[in-house]
């Protein structure tokens, strides 16, 4: 959620690196389903792309290459360049298990892409099978942490374990309509 609220309130990136939040607004039916992106809205005050008067806020989630939860590399401690990192993916209750998460896992790939991403990664709570299942379904891979390697984590809660993911990009990107 810390990327999330980073941000809506506009706290800088480092340089070359990009990010969105993608919005998924569900109108009077599932077959009225619109993804927009963080550059399609304007926080405070809608700029008229798009009304929450025309459906709810079903789910969100955010992309960015920040890198931050991946091990750095090198004897520098370099930031990996190449792959894109989801987080905060949420879908409200009364529309889980329609398809919303996949659509916005599927339009972050392709935002992936589009930003020369070579591979998208994650963290999963161990304890959310259903998650899990989720992104081993979109090809996402459990990418085991070498013993007594200190790679980062979110920053949540101490009790909480999570399976990193990760899922190699195709070179061509895959039409996500919009």
């Amino acid at each position: 959620m810390d990327r999330l609220v980073a941000m809506l309130a506009g706290v800088s990136i480092p340089s070359g690196c990009k990010r969105t939040c993608l919005v998924a607004v569900i109108g009077s039916s599932l077959d009225q389903t619109f993804l927009f992106g963080s550059d399609d809205f304007k926080i405070g005050g809608f700029d008229g792309k798009f009304s929450l008067n025309k459906g709810y806020v079903a789910g969100i989630l955010t992309v960015d290459t920040v890198a931050d939860f991946l091990p750095r590399k090198g004897p520098l401690r370099q930031r990996r360049t190449g792959i894109a990192y989801i987080s905060n993916v949420a879908v409200r209750e009364k529309f889980r298990r329609k398809g919303i998460a996949k659509l916005l896992v599927a339009k972050a790939e392709s935002q992936a892409r589009s930003w020369g991403c070579r591979a998208i990664a994650l963290h999963c709570d161990l304890k959310n099978p259903v998650a899990t299942k989720l992104y081993q379904g979109q090809g996402f891979k459990c990418i085991k942490v070498p013993e007594g390697a200190t790679w980062p984590q979110p920053k949540t809660s101490p009790d909480i374990q999570f399976n990193f993911m990760m899922k190699l990009l195709k070179n061509s990107p895959a039409s996500v309509s919009n």
